[in-house]
This record gives C-alpha cells, sequence and structure tokens, in this order.
C-alpha cells in the first residue's frame, strides 16, 4: 500500500484541529510558517495542506488578511418541477425556507451580436442582452449566471434591476409565459471568473445548469449559465410533479 504523503497527513492534522474545535468557524488560522513549524514540516508542505482543504471548501484565503476556517457546509438541494421554470423562483424559496438570507445581485450587462455565438445560443440572429447575476446567500455568492436574450426586450436590466426578483421578474412583465424548451447539469472545473465570483479557488469543481426557455408562441427568447458552488447546491429534479 502506498504511504500517505506528507502534504495528506497534513491536511487531515489541520482538519482534526477545526473538527474539535481548536480552529472555530470563522477563525483565522496561524500562518503557514507557523503550522510548518507546529507539524514539523516545511513551509511548502503546510501550504499545499491549506490548499487541498481551501478547494474542499473547509478553510477560504482572504486576501492580505489570511486564511480562515469556513462555516459549516450546508449543501441545499434545489428541486425543481420538469414541467415549468419554477428553478428561479423555487430556489429562491427554498433558500428562505432554510432561514437563509438571500439578494439577487446585478454583476453586469453588456450589448452583444447573435452571429457569431448563434449556433451553441441557439437563438435567433441579432443584438442581444447579455446580464450576469449572483444569487448571494447569508453574505456569500453560492451560483453566478449569464443570460442572453433580444435587446428589444428589456431597454435598461440594470435600471429596473430588483434584488429580490432578479432578471426573471423583469422578463416576466414582457413575456407572458415562459417555457422550458431544455436542461442540462454537468460539472465543470472553476474558471478565474468563477473564482472571483464565488470565492473558489480556480479549478475547483462547479455545477454547470444551463437551459434554453421558449416564449409563449415556442420561440427561444432566453438562454442560461448557471454556475454553482458544487459544496452549497445540489439539484434535484422531481419527476413527480409532471
Amino acid at each position: 500500500m502506498a504511504e500517505v504523503p506528507l502534504y495528506e497527513r497534513v491536511r487531515q492534522a489541520i482538519k482534526s484541529s477545526i473538527d474539535d474545535g481548536t480552529y472555530a468557524a470563522g477563525e483565522r488560522l496561524p500562518s503557514e510558517s507557523r503550522l510548518a513549524e507546529e507539524l514539523g514540516v516545511n513551509r511548502l508542505t503546510a501550504r499545499r495542506a491549506i490548499e487541498e482543504l481551501a478547494r474542499a471548501g473547509v478553510v477560504e484565503s482572504r486576501q492580505g488578511s489570511g486564511t480562515y476556517v469556513s462555516a459549516p457546509i450546508v449543501r441545499l438541494p434545489v428541486s425543481q418541477k420538469l414541467s415549468t421554470d419554477s428553478l428561479v423562483e423555487g430556489m429562491t424559496a427554498q433558500i428562505a425556507a432554510q432561514g437563509y438570507t438571500y439578494e439577487d445581485v446585478f454583476l453586469r450587462a453588456m450589448k452583444v451580436d447573435a452571429a457569431p455565438s448563434r449556433a451553441s445560443l441557439e437563438l435567433a440572429v441579432g443584438p442581444l442582452w447579455r446580464v450576469d447575476n449572483a444569487i448571494v446567500v447569508q453574505g456569500t455568492a453560492w451560483m453566478w449566471s449569464s443570460s442572453w436574450f433580444p435587446r428589444d426586450l428589456l431597454d435598461d436590466p440594470e435600471g429596473h434591476w430588483s434584488s429580490a426578483t432578479g432578471l426573471y421578474g423583469q422578463l416576466n412583465e414582457v413575456v407572458a409565459d415562459l417555457k422550458p424548451i431544455w436542461r442540462s447539469i454537468s460539472a465543470d472545473a472553476a474558471t478565474m471568473d468563477d473564482a472571483e465570483i464565488l470565492s473558489v479557488r480556480a479549478g475547483s469543481p462547479i455545477l454547470v445548469r444551463d437551459g434554453l426557455t421558449a416564449d409563449e408562441t415556442g420561440t427561444p427568447v432566453l438562454r442560461v449559465t448557471r454556475r454553482a458552488r458544487m459544496d452549497r447546491v445540489s439539484y434535484v429534479l422531481r419527476y413527480d410533479e409532471l
């Protein structure tokens, strides 16, 4: 049997100190050099162990401040009916039902041309909005989305933004009946954008939910890619809602 790598033994030692309350949630860990000295290893080994803990969401690094023990991980199972486009409203309702505070935070809006990306977006050629937003729970972004839709649907997404209803609140006012065409769920490695918005390390696992939605005539009008922290969210499709 292969010997357990030294960094893994150090990771386990630090994790045990977190589990037994030596380092409590929200508390700053000793510096890498201090941990290395206490555990009898070199600083690079201590750094690798901390990186692995951060990748698992056990600790989090704050620029210029240090490394802190993360709050206990609670993964929220977000259920969605397969027959309706209820994910956004259902998701926020489920978050609130757990006693969590949340807000739908506007990140940016950009005017784009559909032509170069028509095949991937499955939307008609023409000018589009791309709107990015994040669902922030208890002060931490759990997921963020990029949405593409015809520019003539909304004139100013940022100016009419509501932290309670977000983009769908605006779209529901101008599209009578949004209907899902397809949904897909996959996994990906966190990009630099993911790392910045979701406070995860680049390369860590991310849940990805893609979808295409139509208006009441069946015309595709909305393409959404939602990227979520895998340590905070899981998706549950409920077939009994059909």
